[in-house]
């Protein structure tokens, strides 16, 4: 189920829906919806959602640069750290694609609290 407002964290934009970390865990599992990772690459090597195909990592830092890389076949689940910069990257996407986007409330911090696969790259980027 998406809100308006958010339980999990304290950051949001009007008009931006938010959905909780096991109902999103659900839907990209089961094909519904992509995950969105817009965390920089020194974050994501500190662990991210166990989707392999599921999601997509684009740092927000590039993505103005990428948009041509973001399907437009299902919602998207937007991810950050901490849910700051996928907030205004749902705001910014919504303005250019027509398909639904959805921030990830409580972000990678809250995926990890509740529990929902995690894969952590050691050092030489393997699993």
């Amino acid at each position: 189920m998406t809100s308006r407002t958010p339980q999990f964290q304290q950051y949001s934009f009007e008009n931006t829906l938010h959905i909780i970390p096991t109902e999103a865990f659900e839907l990209i599992k089961n094909d519904k919806a992509v995950l969105l990772d817009v965390r920089e690459e020194y974050e994501t090597a500190q662990g991210k959602p166990d989707l392999s195909s599921k999601m997509l990592a684009i740092p927000m830092s590039l993505l103005t640069t990428k948009l041509d890389l973001i399907p437009r076949d299902k919602p998207l689940i937007v991810m950050c750290a901490h849910g700051i910069r996928s907030v205004q990257v749902v705001a910014y996407l919504s303005q250019f694609l027509s398909v639904a986007c959805y921030n990830l409330d409580g972000a990678f911090e809250y995926w990890e609290l509740q529990g929902l696969p995690v894969t952590i790259e050691n050092v030489s980027g393997n699993r």
